[in-house]
């Protein structure tokens, strides 16, 4: 299975964390690193997004509409699993179905911390806005993954 780990897209200021949306830069880096990951996906024949599970919070909600919009995955639900404070090592991670290309979009410092522990590689840089990290999954225990595409920001910092 792949698993790709988006961090939502720029946001602006808010009233409360949770409410806070995408800035117009937010929802143009968005469009553009979701079009630049859909041709990556295409030129190695990787299969496309399946599954779209992404934080309740407005601005990855945001993030994920655009996502949809631009991918048609089968499915795309929130997620409470992905909200701030949550952690990869939750056992739940253990039981992700069986299919093609899942998509999770979330939140620092879970998306780093996430794409680390499956990978077992605690080098690489963390995700900017609209970041995002394609692993090749066989099981989401710590280690085994192999990162296929590691995109910290949506304007370079690429490692395939």
């Amino acid at each position: 299975m792949l698993l790709t780990v988006w961090r939502h897209g720029e946001a602006g200021l808010a009233r409360c964390d949770a409410e806070r949306e995408l800035t117009a830069r937010g929802r143009a880096e968005v469009v553009s690193a979701a079009e630049a990951f859909s041709l990556w996906i295409t030129q190695f024949g990787h299969p496309h997004v399946s599954h779209l599970r992404y934080s309740p919070l407005t601005r990855t909600s945001q993030t994920a509409a655009i996502l949809n919009r631009l991918w048609h995955p089968a499915c795309c639900v929130a997620d409470e699993l992905l909200v701030p404070g949550a952690s990869p090592t939750d056992s739940v991670w253990q039981t992700t179905d069986a299919a093609a290309h899942v998509v999770l979009v979330s939140h620092e410092p879970f998306v780093s911390r996430a794409i680390a522990l499956w990978s077992d590689d605690d080098a690489l840089p963390s995700l900017l806005p609209s970041g995002c990290a394609t692993l090749d999954v066989l099981s989401l225990e710590r280690g085994g993954a192999t990162v296929l595409r590691h995109q910290s920001s949506p304007k370079g910092g690429s490692h395939e």
